[in-house]
């Protein structure tokens, strides 16, 4: 295992603002760009941009996401609840990533509250988060 790159995924990274918003606001933003989707409201968050080939690059994209993906240790509210407050949560690979806070994943819209990291590490780093 590369434990430089471990370190790096557990604590460095550059620093992203996230959601600064109220909750109910928050919720209101998933709603007005997201209508009808679950979500889920994480804090002490990570963006972890995966480091792929380009063929790797090409099959990710034929599916319809990037390689990109959210790992957060806290969970607020799943509007699904399959995870409990407090649980940790790590996303699927993404779709989209806008507004510097909401996170998309096929199934789930995550609202990035407060602020987190954003890393930039190889698949085996990205793997051990599995």
């Amino acid at each position: 295992m590369n434990l430089e790159g471990l370190a790096e995924l557990l604590s460095g990274g550059e620093k992203l603002p996230g959601c600064e918003l109220a909750h109910s606001d928050a919720l209101a933003l998933v709603g007005l760009y997201f209508p009808g989707r679950a979500y889920c409201l994480v804090a002490d968050w990570t963006v972890v941009d995966i480091a792929v080939s380009p063929r790797q690059l090409k099959a990710v994209a034929r599916r319809g996401v990037t390689p990109t993906l959210v790992n957060a240790l806290c969970v607020i509210h799943d509007s699904k609840g399959r995870f409990p407050r407090g649980h940790w949560v790590r996303t699927s690979l993404g779709v989209s990533f806008t507004h510097d806070c909401l996170f998309e994943t096929k199934n789930t819209v995550y609202v990035l509250m407060g602020p987190g990291r954003r890393v930039r590490t190889d698949l085996d780093v990205a793997q051990s988060l599995y």
